[in-house]
């Protein structure tokens, strides 16, 4: 188990004053600088901690993100990684945000791109200003969000996965401000850029966005077979949150389009996947649509199970 702030703190004080003492025997000591290898060391373990965080926030424990990104922002901080620190100030910001804490994301990503401007790498930039579009589209402020956005992709490398990240974000603004046919542009470059590069968990988001522009637009069977896209990328990525969210969309994409026995199937999965991974809301939404579906295809032991499980609830 790795020691807290506490331990390692007197483990460091105990070190000066052993070295201390050691000087005052020997009568000098060697003004040499620390080896190298110890910031290498402890930049490696920032990318521990930064991976670790990766997999909770993609399992949507997003509480032990929080605490390992910290863990990768204070070692990196500590050694002056100016691109670490920034990472991880973006991916703290995005674990704040996935959260709801608006304000906090705003203050993340706010940092990066402060420490991002004067470093002068375009990436990292184009990175923040992506997130703090996010954000502000959370917010509904689309001017803001769209004026981060496009100085966003003026930065961002052509087809690199910050640029494709953009992409995607110009698409849902341009969604919510009614224009599908730009959307849909957007979209298209993001998933393509994407598939490309084989980035399977940021291609089902793509793809899942892109069945929901379908579905306004009317195009059901397009939006079905983007959503069994978004599907097989998710499960690709080993995504559970997508895959959820990918069953719960074909099961009702498949309800719009009169396949009632396809839907009830899908929202089985779905029902089962949330409940597997203690996601109670999203269990019981889905469990609502089961047992409406399992009264009108004369499911009665299934409309009686669901229906005894929502009383329960309520």
């Amino acid at each position: 188990m790795r020691p807290s702030h506490r331990h390692r703190g007197l483990r460091a004080a105990f070190s000066i004053a052993v070295s201390l003492a050691l000087c005052l025997t020997a009568g000098a000591c060697s003004s040499a600088p620390k080896k190298a290898v110890d910031t290498v060391a402890l930049k490696n373990e920032a990318a521990d901690y930064a991976k670790l965080a990766d997999d909770f926030f993609f399992k949507g424990q997003y509480l032990s993100a929080l605490q390992f990104y910290g863990e990768a922002l204070e070692l990196n901080l500590s050694v002056d990684n100016v691109e670490g620190v920034i990472v991880a100030r973006n991916a703290l910001g995005r674990t704040h945000l996935a959260l709801g804490r608006l304000d906090d994301a705003e203050r993340e990503f706010a940092d990066a791109l402060r420490d991002g401007r004067p470093y002068g790498k375009p990436a990292l930039i184009a990175q923040s200003l992506s997130n703090l579009g996010e954000l502000y589209y959370t917010r509904s402020r689309l001017e803001e969000a769209e004026s981060y956005l496009v100085e966003a992709e003026r930065l961002a490398p052509a087809n690199d996965a910050v640029w494709a990240v953009v992409a995607h974000n110009r698409g849902v603004v341009s969604v919510a401000r009614g224009d599908l046919k730009g959307a849909t542009g957007y979209l298209l470059k993001a998933e393509q850029a994407n598939e490309r590069a084989k980035r399977w968990s940021v291609l089902g988001t793509n793809r899942y966005v892109l069945a929901s522009v379908a579905y306004a637009q009317g195009l059901i069977e397009e939006a079905l077979r983007w959503a069994e896209q978004a599907l097989a990328a998710d499960k690709t990525a080993e995504n559970s949150l997508g895959i959820g969210a990918d069953l719960e969309a074909l099961g009702r994409l498949s309800r719009r389009a009169g396949l009632a026995e396809k839907a009830f199937e899908y929202y089985r999965r779905s029902f089962g996947l949330w409940l597997a991974l203690g996601k109670d809301r999203d269990a019981e939404r889905v469990l609502r649509e089961l047992r409406e579906l399992a009264l009108e295809l004369g499911e009665e032991d299934y409309a009686s199970r669901y229906g005894k499980m929502l009383e329960g609830i309520e």
